[in-house]
């Protein structure tokens, strides 16, 4: 690498790191800008998110995206916002490796008064692994296809649950310039982190005045992911991504989300990368 290429993705890392340090304030929910469909990618993003899951209040937020690939292999390390993973299996098309989640948490700056007043949820780290496989076209490594099942469960003891998500998403070139990306989520998540995020207690109720509610594992939503990358040159690259995801069963049911939110979630931002 060159001592410009060094200096820029070296700005990129500043940026990703400001991102992080300001992540307090600005929460950036599972925010998926992500261009994975190239080998070595650092990159920024900012957009709108929810101000907690099920909200219908929305914020911005700030995350960082990256993918290393080792040359001439296919181990990698893949950062989406404030998800990791890492493919451990160096095979042409089937993925095996770790991943590690920072999930934000539900506070008293919440926009809604009457959640507000609920406990509040501190934020947490996950940890656990996935499994998946990807498809490259033969005659152009820009149409790809990639499938995965990731597991995370929580290890610093706030929901205590764990959450499956089924993954599949496609990339096709539109043309020299610009590439698209659409992608399709299902979660799975357990009883213990439905409670923790969709739940009401008894003493929640008195604190905010909404009904008691037990919530139960389920299928917690589906999600549809459209990404357009325009690739400035052979370095930089812009990204524009819209994330529609729908709450359902006993996510869709809870107060928080009935009475006091939406099922009908939305994500969207603009990224900017560098990749060499």
């Amino acid at each position: 690498m060159n001592k410009t290429k060094t200096l820029i993705a070296a700005a990129l890392c500043i940026l990703m790191t400001a991102a992080l340090f300001f992540s307090n304030s600005v929460k950036a929910q599972e925010m998926n800008l992500v261009i994975d469909n190239m080998p070595r990618v650092i990159g920024v993003g900012v957009g709108i998110v929810p101000d907690y899951e099920g909200s219908d209040d929305y914020t911005w937020g700030v995350a960082p995206f990256a993918k290393f690939k080792l040359q001439d292999h296919e181990q990698y390390l893949l950062i989406k916002a404030y998800e990791m993973q890492i493919n451990l299996i160096d095979h042409p098309w089937f993925r095996l490796g770790p991943s590690l989640n920072y999930r934000w948490g539900r506070d008293d700056d919440v926009e809604d008064h009457y959640v507000k007043k609920m406990k509040e949820i501190d934020g947490t780290v996950e940890a656990g692994g996935w499994v998946g496989v990807e498809f490259t076209a033969s005659d152009n490594p820009r149409k790809r296809f990639l499938a995965d099942i990731d597991c995370l469960a929580d290890v610093a003891n706030e929901h205590d649950g764990y959450t499956v998500s089924a993954n599949v998403r496609g990339w096709y070139p539109l043309s020299r310039m610009f590439d698209a990306g659409l992608g399709f989520t299902v979660v799975y998540a357990s009883d213990n982190y439905m409670k923790t995020y969709f739940g009401v207690d008894k003493k929640d109720s008195e604190r905010s005045g909404l009904p008691v509610f037990d919530a139960d594992s389920g299928v917690k939503d589906f999600r549809i992911n459209p990404t357009l990358v325009m690739h400035l040159n052979m370095n930089w690259h812009v990204a524009a991504g819209l994330q529609y995801r729908r709450l359902l069963d006993d996510a869709d049911d809870s107060p928080v989300v009935d009475k006091r939110g939406s099922s009908d979630q939305w994500i969207g931002g603009l990224g900017l990368a560098y990749s060499w």
